[in-house]
């Protein structure tokens, strides 16, 4: 029985669609994920990757190369890489702690916010040239409010006697120059001397220094030799004990050391360095749009490379995973849809079966009875008085086997999809006909017909013979199921463009899940009367009838018990257009 359900076209379609399809995407899903072809996206990414990063690094290096270069601040490194210069620190040549007896005095004054009695103790030991290199710059601030002149003399005199004098970590040309930007005077000049001397100090000194210049002068800010202090004095000071790096390296404060040669190297500040990584992150955007640089390790030469379009090793990992999604669903559903098919054709099959089975039976009988008779009567056994009723009976016999056969071959044409032998006619008249073919099968069970059909009816253009049988066929349905003695309600009416006729019956019922199911050949049922003997084609016959006419039929419960069969058929107007 198998080979036949597979020689179905559909089964075919389906079991060849259950097995390549799954077949055809799960080797697409083999070929991307063990073939190499997602493993070699992968590594050609990561090489395009790196070559992103390369690029930035090599950018950024050359850049920080040439701002080193360009630095006005060189680091002197020794043979064991030690830094040594510049900011050396000078000597700690303090103020002399016995101080002119007359400066003691003017301090005392002065910390006693008493500047007017201060300043004859500062005059007098000014004039015997007693006067320390601080309190030389403390005597001209009190004295420029009232005569410039004198605070200028007072500096100059100064400069020329504490040239070479340390006031704590700090020289004094040192202060001097401090002194005279904060005074205003002569503050380009003044400002050069301070970042020159700020060269000979400790660099631990150097930020409160360049913090009080950058008061002072607020435009000194942003120039490149204020910034280029810091970062010197940090890294001079955080490797005078220990090996100064061999590459570009950055340190924590954001500054960056660039070796030069094997005894120099500058410091980059950070701001330069932020400068440079911007450029390098937009240049490399350009070149490479794919990737996107993230936060640099200078350090380690290395970026956070990041894509910022899909790769296409992702892009193949989803349409491996969906392959092999769709592989697995198209095999279930393939083969549940494959189990259907075949269920249904194997209970085709069984019902072609049972039909001949069926069709034999019914067939058989009525030929053995009218071999019987036929031999009986030419043999001379009946009697001349049962000789008409034997003829009346081989005449009804041959009429139900003629009507059997009819009913057969009604089927073939439908399946075959024959052309209908349309003809324009009135509804009445079909339905007269129909009821006239299917009045002696009710007459059988003593059941009567209840008529309800208006006078005037549309028209319809349909096979007169193939309606008559649809109609027949429903009368026997009712007469073959129905209880002996009830009433068969026919009811038919237009409605809108179509004519509706009603089969109704104090039957059993159709059960709902059943109800399409009882129009297929084969199909009775399952409330059908045990014992009843039908080939389960009336009904067909009624569906492919309607069909074949632009119509339909169905089946609903009838109030009170029973089924109501619906047939509805286009007017001849509706069928034309």
């Amino acid at each position: 029985m198998l080979p036949v359900v597979i020689k179905n076209t559909r089964i075919g379609m389906a079991l060849l669609l259950a097995l390549l399809v799954p077949a055809a995407l799960t080797a697409a899903w083999a070929w991307l994920v063990h073939g190499g072809v997602i493993e070699n996206a992968e590594a050609s990414e990561r090489a395009s990757a790196q070559r992103c990063e390369d690029g930035a690094v090599q950018l950024l290096n050359d850049a920080l190369k040439q701002a080193a270069a360009a630095s006005g601040i060189k680091l002197v490194i020794d043979a064991n890489r030690h830094c040594i210069a510049p900011f050396a620190g000078g000597p700690d040549l303090t103020v002399p702690a016995d101080l002119d007896i007359a400066e003691q005095a003017a301090r005392i004054h002065l910390a006693n916010n008493d500047a007017a009695g201060a300043l004859p103790f500062y005059a007098n030991a000014f004039e015997r040239g007693t006067l320390s290199a601080e309190g030389v710059l403390t005597y001209a601030d009190q004295v420029r409010p009232d005569d410039e002149a004198k605070a200028s003399e007072v500096l100059q005199a100064a400069e020329e006697q504490h040239a070479e004098v340390w006031c704590g970590p700090l020289p004094f040309s040192l202060l001097l120059a401090l002194h005279r930007v904060r005074a205003g005077i002569d503050v380009a000049v003044n400002t050069l001397v301070v970042l020159q001397q700020t060269l000979r100090i400790e660099p631990a000194t150097v930020p409160a220094i360049v913090a009080e210049l950058v008061t002072a002068v607020p435009a000194m800010r942003d120039d490149a030799r204020v910034l280029e202090l810091e970062p010197a004095a940090l890294i001079r000071s955080a490797f005078r004990e220990s090996a100064t790096p061999d590459r570009i390296t950055m340190l924590d404060t954001g500054a960056v050391v660039v070796p030069l040669s094997e005894t120099e190297l500058a410091a980059v500040p950070k701001a330069t360095t932020d400068t440079w990584i911007a450029d390098a992150v937009a240049q490399t955007a350009i070149a490479q749009p794919d990737f996107e640089l993230g936060i640099l390790d200078l350090t380690n030469a290395s970026w956070q490379v990041r894509r910022v379009t899909m790769a296409t090793s992702t892009l193949l990992g989803y349409v491996a995973n969906t392959c092999l999604g769709l592989a697995i669903a198209t095999l279930v559903l393939g083969n549940l849809l494959l189990w259907r098919l075949s269920r249904r054709e194997l209970a085709l099959v069984r019902m072609r079966r049972d039909f001949v089975d069926v069709v034999s039976h019914e067939l058989r009988t009525p030929l053995t009875a009218l071999s019987l008779k036929a031999e009986m009567l030419a043999n001379g056994d009946v009697p001349d008085a049962r000789q008409q009723h034997y003829l009346q009976t081989l005449h009804g016999d041959v009429t139900r086997l003629s009507d059997q056969v009819e009913r057969i071959l009604d089927f073939g044409r439908m399946e075959r999809g024959a052309p209908l032998q349309r003809e324009v006619v009135a509804t009445r008249s079909v339905l007269a006909r129909g009821l006239r073919a299917g009045l002696p099968a009710l007459r059988l069970v003593q059941q009567n017909v209840a008529l309800e059909v208006p006078r005037t009816l549309p028209p319809v253009e349909a096979d007169v013979s193939v309606l008559t049988r649809a109609l027949r066929n429903l009368l026997e349905n009712a007469a073959k199921y129905a209880p002996a003695g009830s009433t068969v309600a026919v009811r038919a009416f237009a409605d809108g463009d179509k004519i509706t006729v009603e089969v109704a019956d104090t039957g059993p019922g159709v059960a709902p899940d059943e109800r399409q199911a009882i129009f297929q050949p084969f199909v009775r049922a399952s409330t059908a009367t045990p014992g009843i003997q039908g080939s389960g084609l009336g009904l067909a016959l009624v569906a492919a009838a309607a069909k074949a006419h632009g119509g339909s039929v169905e089946v609903r419960d009838r109030n009170g018990g029973g089924a109501v069969f619906t047939l509805q058929l286009p007017t001849a107007k509706e069928n034309a257009s």
